[in-house]
């Protein structure tokens, strides 16, 4: 083999990189010599680069390369992605394919399944589905009910909101961001008219109403998904992650917003009839496709379809008709001579509305709307799929399945179409000789589509974006600041956007140097990276995400969380790596806590994620929902509220501690020895719980120190649930499918659990049958057997439900005592001051460190609450129990959303008295009779889903009368 091979195979990258400069530099060549404007179709890329370079003034190319090319252009996409399309202009082509041969060009299934935000509405609809949904919404349309409660709408709407809104901003000199002002107000107008209900959308305060954002962020999504592969979304869809997730995030807010107003309507059905379109749908019927009106779902596809189709159009027109205004002034000035003599209705603060009624004879002030329309149309391009083989007008031969993209926006700026004028804002275009509006074929002027899919509110919308601009012109003068570029954005809907000068060099920069670019890129994500570091705000790296931080600080987890907090308001998100179990918001602010605990309760539920990551627990009260919840935790308040089970279990109590933990400790002070104070408290509380659930003493509690298996198994799944919260998926289902690691140690530990609560059932069954009269027995497995009919299970099922009742009792029973009272005797040792009744322990170190909301998407840091300034003052580090007190010596009390250690709302603690009770019961039994000593370094928490400390509390123990 020579030297010329030998090279190639040991350096082919850099072989490759010659042949593509050669080929790349060659093509260049050949395209230069034919002086031609339009796209490069490059090998491999086709014409991506063009469309990257271009991308922020996509609509202005776009017209250029129209005119170039004769009103209609192939676009060529990267080879194998199914990116090729046919853009077009031409109103032939347009009449061709939206009139004559409207039924072999329809949305398709692919525009259906981009736009699957709008469901099966009208606006994705083909064949009978469509035909259905067109007459139905004829026929609301047409209706007088529904056209006097829309012009009733927008006149109130644009004389108590619009105009006091700009009334007021005037009267400050404010600057206004228009386009925002009219796309929430048009949100508003759209919203009422669909759902006769107000979203308050606009205010001096201009807040950003949640539906209003979830409709803008579907938006963004679907105008990404016609600039990549329908590969690349569709796998980013099945991965929810970038902007599909955002759609998916989206959906769920805006289906919640419409099924909850469908809800709301059903409710007034017997209210008479009302004039919204949601009622209009409700209540009127067409022959024999009655039925369809009341399925929710096709009300939710209607809903979207109107508010996506209203929104947007009227906002944007307006926003472009005032830019064309502030350029055009002498256009001003003749709408406001026109509008002079008609009749208008006054509104608080001198403020002057016009009604649709007089606004009929405003034919120039309709003729500049039309015009705004002609250049700037709000959707700036429709889409159809051709069905089979066709030769459009111009000869151009369309295979089937062939996207064809008519440019709207190209269609306003061609010569050809609109005559040597195109380019100029000129009203009277729109004006006969006589001063009559002229009519314009709608395949020529598409901004209301033409043929069988023609706009049904295109009155309506000319009608009210009439009244708007008549009511503002006639109050106010709109002026555009001083050194604003206005230009339009890329997008379904033509937004305007404030370009800068060196974006389009920048873009064209990167397509010719990407490398150069990718460095630049890489080195600013380092270095601002590196400062935000600075502010201890954790990191989310690339692939990686916050998982350097995250191994970094896993020795003080706790305490770094409560770090980043203060620095991060309360609030921060943290990501994960990819294949981890996704982005986490961790908190600690009591507002939030307020929010999702109480207020919204039902919208944080446990989640299926959660259960399943909690399933050693079974259905019970910690891991269920809905029903089944409100079952248990009623049944468990009336158990637990028993005068005989309290009794009980102050007897178990006072007994477990004279006969138990006295004399170990007693043991323990004569011998001198050190002792692990945690592991003595965690054995004395799971054998106060198995007596309380079960009513059996395990001896647990002894003088050796005996191992307990259901004790250990109860560890072993403690550590196993702690892992799964910080292991990435695939390793889990790895695990799983291996049968191996923690996989195999839970598995084991509920084998022990399973047959440990089995033999505890079966032994008080046993003893329930030998003496079926007996009443001494308080302990709750008896109190659940009595009521079995009550529950309404028998056999297996009522095993299970035994299993997973009993074994959420003593999870919640043993460690949240231990620990809080482990927690407690260290602060004891280090303030020997602080006497018994000392609460602020638990608000310093709760037992349950964080509480996990839906999917592990939320985290409420418990722990970084009691030490944030802003929630509990100056002094929150400090181990006070006199904040608890008031000055007149009574308990302060503190919300529950500030103090959540016995968590907050429905799922408030039901044992929170009964924990207290048994933790007051160990420190007034041990502290008068011993002081313990604890080594004078503090200890550190453990990562764990309970709040232990990691060596245990080793404590030497002194009887009081040594001291």
């Amino acid at each position: 083999m020579g030297p010329f091979w030998t090279f190639i195979l040991l350096y082919p990258e850099i072989f490759l990189a010659i042949i593509c400069f050669f080929w790349f530099s060659l093509f260049r060549l050949i395209r230069q010599r034919q002086k031609s404007n339009l796209p490069v179709n490059w090998p491999v890329f086709g014409m991506l680069p063009f469309l990257v370079q271009n991308l922020h003034y996509i609509h202005d190319k776009v017209a250029d390369v129209l005119r170039e090319a004769g009103c209609t252009f192939m676009v060529s996409g990267p080879w194998f992605l199914n990116m090729n399309f046919l853009i077009t202009c031409d109103p032939a082509t347009v009449n061709h394919c939206f009139n004559a041969n409207f039924k072999n060009y329809p949305k398709g299934s692919e525009f259906a399944e981009m736009f699957d935000i709008l469901g099966d509405g009208l606006l994705v609809a083909d064949s009978e589905s469509w035909e259905y949904q067109r007459r139905m919404a004829m026929y609301i349309f047409a209706a007088r009910t529904f056209r006097s409660f829309a012009m009733s709408t927008i006149a109130r709407k644009t004389g108590s909101v619009l105009l006091p809104y700009l009334d007021h901003m005037a009267k400050f000199g404010s600057e206004v961001e228009l386009e925002g002002v009219f796309m929430r107000f048009s949100l508003d107008v759209t919203y009422s008219t669909v759902f006769a209900a107000d979203l308050d959308c606009l205010s001096v305060s201009s807040p950003i109403p949640v539906f209003g954002q979830a409709t803008k962020e579907a938006e963004e999504a679907v105008l990404f998904r016609h600039v990549i592969p329908p590969s690349v979304w569709k796998l980013l869809r099945l991965l929810n992650v970038g902007t599909e997730k955002k759609l998916t995030n989206a959906k769920v807010v805006i289906d919640q917003f419409i099924y909850e107003e469908i809800a709301k309507r059903k409710a007034q059905a017997s209210d008479g009839l009302q004039g919204d379109i949601l009622s209009m749908y409700m209540k009127w019927s067409i022959h024999e496709s009655a039925h369809k009106q009341k399925d929710e779902r096709f009300l939710r596809d209607t809903a979207v379809g109107f508010i996506f189709a209203g929104k947007d159009l009227i906002a944007v027109t307006l926003t472009w008709f005032f830019y064309m205004m502030c350029k055009h002034p002498h256009v001003e000035a003749r709408i406001l001579q026109e509008l002079k003599g008609l009749q208008s209705s006054t509104w608080p603060g001198d403020l002057h509305v016009f009604e649709w009624d007089t606004l009929r004879s405003a034919i120039y002030l309709q003729a500049a709307l039309l015009e705004t329309l002609r250049l700037f149309p709000a959707t700036p391009f429709e889409e159809k799929e051709a069905l089979v083989d066709d030769v459009l007008p111009n000869g151009t031969k369309v295979s089937r399945n062939t996207r064809i993209i008519f440019s709207l926006y190209a269609m306003g700026r061609i010569e050809g179409i609109w005559g040597k004028d195109c380019m100029e804002f000129k009203p009277e275009r729109w004006v006969s000789k006589s001063g009559r509006l002229r009519h314009e074929p709608s395949y020529k002027f598409l901004s209301f589509n033409t043929g069988p899919r023609s706009c049904l509110g295109k009155e309506l919308s000319l009608s009210n974006m009439k009244i708007i601009v008549a009511s503002i012109i006639h109050n106010f003068k709109v002026e555009l600041v001083e050194g604003h570029e206005v230009m339009p954005q890329s997008s379904v809907i033509l937004h305007t956007q404030n370009g800068m000068m060196l974006l389009p060099w920048l873009l064209g920069f990167v397509v010719k140097y990407p490398e150069i670019m990718a460095s630049a890129a890489c080195f600013l994500l380092l270095f601002c990276r590196f400062r935000r570091r600075s502010k201890r705000i954790p990191t989310n790296w690339p692939v990686v995400g916050a998982l350097p931080a995250i191994v970094a600080n896993a020795g003080r987890v706790h305490d770094w969380v409560t770090e980043f907090l203060r620095a991060a308001a309360m609030s921060h998100v943290v990501e994960g790596p990819w294949g981890s179990p996704g982005d986490v918001l961790i908190t600690a602010d009591p507002a939030n806590v307020a929010h999702m605990f109480t207020a919204n309760f039902g919208n944080y539920p446990k989640g299926e994620e959660f259960a399943a990551m909690f399933d050693v627990l079974g259905g019970g009260i910690f891991n269920a929902d809905g029903e089944s919840w409100s079952f248990q935790r009623r049944k468990a308040h009336a158990l637990l509220s028993d005068a005989r089970f309290r009794a009980a279990v102050a007897a178990s109590t006072s007994r477990k501690l004279g006969g138990g933990l006295v004399p170990l400790l007693d043991g323990v002070a004569a011998s001198g020895a050190a002792v692990d104070l945690q592991d003595v408290f965690m054995r004395l509380t799971f054998d106060l719980t198995a007596m309380f659930v079960f009513g059996v003493d395990p001896g647990c509690l002894a003088a050796d120190f005996p191992t307990v298996p259901f004790a250990a198994a109860m560890d072993d799944a403690e550590e196993v649930l702690f892992y799964r919260h910080v292991a990435p998926v695939p390793w889990l289902r790895l695990q799983s499918y291996l049968k191996i690691g923690h996989y195999k140690k839970m598995a084991k530990a509920r084998e022990v659990l399973d047959a440990s609560i089995a033999e505890l059932i079966a032994l008080r069954r046993e003893r329930k049958a030998a003496d079926a009269n007996a009443t001494g027995d308080a302990d709750l497995l008896t109190a659940y057997l009595a009521c079995q009919d009550e529950i309404g299970m028998d056999g297996a099922a009522f095993d299970a439900f035994l299993r997973d009742t009993t074994l959420n009792l003593m999870v919640a029973g043993r460690d949240t005592t231990s620990s809080a009272l482990t927690w407690f005797f260290w602060l004891l040792s280090n303030h020997p001051g602080v006497e018994a009744r000392i609460l602020a322990e638990l608000r310093a170190h709760p037992p349950s460190p964080t509480g996990a909301e839906p999917t592990r998407r939320v985290i409420v840091s418990l722990y970084s609450m009691g030490r944030m300034e802003a929630v509990w003052g100056k002094g929150c580090e400090e181990f006070r129990p006199e904040r608890w007190l008031t000055p007149a010596g009574r308990f302060r009390h503190e919300r529950s959303c500030k103090f959540a250690a016995f968590n907050v709302g429905p799922r408030t603690c039901l044992g929170r008295d009964l924990a207290f009770a048994q933790m007051k019961a160990v420190v007034a039994a041990v502290v008068p009779r011993f002081r313990v000593a604890a080594a004078a370094a503090p200890p550190r928490p453990k990562l764990s889903i309970i709040l232990h400390m990691r060596d245990g509390l080793k404590v030497k123990v002194h009887r009081r009368q040594e001291d």
